[in-house]
């Protein structure tokens, strides 16, 4: 270590540099290898973006200082999965006290629950969300029994409410946001607040109360996320007749989720199943290993499916070529492209470039069931 320099596991005690803010957070990754929860300090320099991380265990630096392009302050909460190098992260609490006092309120979360009769307003009622400062942390679409449903509003004298969540599909997004539950209830024009415009003009004559649920309290929300985004409650696939849309992490990141779900099904699509995930290195290299050897840029799509989290869905159509009519709408791989000859595509849309295109789809009509099967049963279980 160069003269004078402290070392990174007095960091968070030394007092802070005035030109910047050094937020410290607690993370976990599961070493496969050796079947061992790994644990770290990861620190995040707000000025510029910056990463460091310190092994508590054997007391030395584990990352030194470094640009990471791929995480922002918004990655960074309580559950969250980040990719450093490899690496599948999660936060599991914060570092200090600072950093709760400064991101608690700030990245405090809500639930917000789609129920079937607004099914297809399902995308412009979550990207209303995300337009109006909300960021994504969780979905999911499910089926409730009515049982589930009464675990979930965990009131008996809610029954009404459960019934109306367990008559068909629904969808599920945790979204968060500085004082999230206020914020979300006040939209919905639960806490003696007019209706939102913008919700107002996507419900037209649905009432709030018959298209959605959100949770009345702080104190609700973490119960209610770890019941429906667990094991417990299944999502709604049915691998059949189906191919695979996956929105990708730089899409995700742009806030473009509750759009593409609102092309889907603008166009005509069913989306029978739907749940967020973060692929790790191993994850990402199985589910894209059909084109290794065959994309020169295939080691850059596997760096980018694991950057962020992924929203994958199991689409439909009653159409038999389900795979290839859904992969024309989604267009040709290369966003710049696509712009240029077939402009009301997704990719041309929502992509970026060759890597970050916005969108994966399955691209063989054999491999529709395949794909869905890894997301919504694999890694649903490894989960």
């Amino acid at each position: 270590r160069p003269s004078g320099e402290k070392p990174l596991h007095r960091l968070a005690t030394m007092q802070k540099p005035k030109d910047e803010s050094v937020y410290c957070f607690n993370v976990e990754y599961f070493d496969k290898m050796a079947s061992l929860i790994r644990k770290y300090t990861l620190f995040y320099h707000l000025q510029n973006g910056m990463i460091e991380m310190y092994d508590p265990k054997n007391r030395r630096t584990f990352l030194k200082k470094c640009r990471y392009e791929s995480i922002g302050l918004k990655d960074l909460y309580i559950g969250s999965k980040i990719s450093v190098y490899s690496r599948l992260l999660t936060v599991v609490s914060y570092g200090d006290d600072f950093t709760r006092r400064s991101l608690q309120k700030a990245n405090a979360k809500a639930l917000c629950v789609v129920k079937a009769p607004a099914y297809e307003l399902a995308g412009k009622i979550l990207d209303c969300l995300i337009q109006a400062g909300f960021v994504l942390t969780n979905a999911k679409l499910c089926s409730l029994s009515l049982s589930q449903a009464m675990m979930l509003v965990g009131d008996k004298n809610m029954q009404n409410e459960a019934k109306s969540m367990a008559i068909d599909q629904v969808f599920a997004f945790e979204v968060s946001c500085k004082d999230a539950v206020s914020k979300l209830n006040s939209m919905c024009g639960l806490m003696q607040a007019p209706l939102d415009g913008k919700l107002r003009k996507i419900l037209a004559k649905l009432p709030v109360e018959t298209a959605l649920y959100t949770s009345s309290s702080a104190g609700e929300v973490q119960r209610q996320s770890d019941f429906i985004f667990g094991k417990a409650v299944k999502t709604s696939s049915t691998f059949n007749n189906c191919t695979v849309c996956a929105v990708k992490p730089q899409a995700m990141k742009d806030g473009y989720a509750g759009m593409v779900i609102d092309a889907i099904l603008s166009e005509g699509y069913e989306i029978s199943g739907m749940e967020m995930f973060r692929l790790d290195v191993d994850a990402a290299k199985e589910f894209l290993e059909v084109y290794d050897t065959v994309v020169p840029y295939y080691s850059g799509m596997v760096k980018h499916m694991t950057e962020g989290a992924v929203l994958a869905m199991e689409v439909r159509t009653e159409k038999e070529k389900t795979v290839s009519s859904f992969r024309e709408f989604v267009g040709p791989s290369d966003p710049v492209i696509a712009r240029h000859i077939r402009p009301h595509t997704l990719r041309a849309k929502f992509g970026k470039d060759k890597i970050a295109n916005g969108i994966h789809c399955t691209d063989l009509p054999e491999d529709g069931v395949l794909e869905s099967e890894f997301f919504f049963s694999i890694l649903q279980k490894a989960k």
